[in-house]
């Protein structure tokens, strides 16, 4: 896991691992932390928010997560849950609630980085078009 240049920003993903194993690897939480020290953006998609709090810079900090793991993360302690939110800001910390919010999440970053117009092109070339979100029952 050190084998990588620095990074500019660090994306830890979810899934049953992140918020119920790897939260234990101290191999993991501590690549984590060491990592964000250093990284000028740090998110996270879906329950990804787990590890970042358990590493550390997600302590304290407003987050975003999976609706269905809001309030097993809450109850860790030292975290704000920002519910009904897809990604919430906090400074260099961008969370997302699940993997379609991650989405949004990333053209947000893409847009803070490298602009507007480029977070619009990126969207188009992925072909990303939100609204509706739900067709099937018409």
């Amino acid at each position: 896991m050190d084998d990588h240049p620095a990074l500019d920003v660090l994306l830890v993903p979810g899934g049953r691992g992140a918020r119920e194993t790897q939260v234990n690897n101290p191999s993991v939480t501590g690549w984590i932390a060491k990592v964000a020290e250093q990284a000028d953006w740090v998110t996270s998609v879906c329950t990804g928010s787990f590890l970042l709090h358990a590493a550390g810079p997600a302590k304290g900090r407003r987050v975003s997560t999976h609706w269905a793991s809001e309030d097993a993360l809450e109850a860790r302690g030292n975290v704000t849950v920002v519910r009904d939110a897809r990604y919430v800001v906090d400074g260099d910390l961008v969370t997302s609630q699940g993997v379609s919010a991650g989405i949004d999440m990333a053209l947000w970053l893409v847009g803070r980085i490298h602009g507007r117009d480029h977070a619009r092109e990126v969207r188009r070339y992925i072909q990303y078009e939100p609204a509706p979100p739900y067709l099937a029952d018409e």
